[in-house]
């Protein structure tokens, strides 16, 4: 692994995911961290939202250094700037050498835009950039729920064996299914 903190590893991998989310064409979604004001919200409660995100709050506590990687996606130019947007939550335990995306949401799903279906596919850019200059060569899903499962299938994951709260994909299986799904190729061709 690089001399670069777990820290540093954060932001150059936010600025990274930055620029290609960019080159994709979704140049009005910014990617940052979260502030004290957004995980007192998070802390909060958010309503209607599909996970629970006070519990999670509890649990993925501390920052960067701690291997608590938050990344918060916010659309330039939303009616409402102030309110969360999209949430991940990742997890880099340098013990057992594995990275997890533990939560992701997007909180405005009731609307159609930029962010509609493709929070997933940031989450999975960010990790597997991540993932790259720390070398290891897989990504794991931390309680991934039922609803779910299908779509992380449909980038490579599947279920751990020895631990059915998780799910696993290598690197190079979700980058070609990123790919795959950024340029509109069909899986089934």
């Amino acid at each position: 692994m690089s001399d670069l903190t777990i820290l540093e590893i954060h932001d150059k991998y936010l600025m990274t995911t930055q620029e290609v989310i960019h080159d994709f064409g979704w140049e009005n979604i910014y990617v940052g961290t979260l502030d004290n004001h957004d995980k007192g919200q998070l802390k909060a409660g958010i309503n209607d939202s599909v996970l629970n995100w006070s519990w999670a709050m509890e649990r993925y506590i501390g920052g960067a250094d701690d291997g608590i990687l938050d990344i918060s996606l916010k659309i330039v130019g939303h009616t409402d700037p102030n309110i969360l947007h999209a949430v991940i939550i990742c997890k880099y335990d340098e013990c057992r050498r594995q990275f997890s995306i533990c939560m992701l949401e997007n909180f405005i799903a009731d609307e159609e835009t930029v962010l509609t279906g493709n929070v997933l596919i940031i989450a999975l850019i960010y990790s597997t950039t991540f993932c790259a200059i720390t070398e290891l060569e897989h990504v794991y899903i931390q309680d991934p729920t039922d609803e779910a499962k299908p779509r992380y299938r449909s980038y490579g994951f599947a279920q751990v064996w020895d631990d059915h709260d998780k799910m696993s994909a290598e690197v190079i299986d979700i980058l070609e299914s990123v790919r795959k799904k950024v340029n509109g190729i069909d899986f089934n061709e």
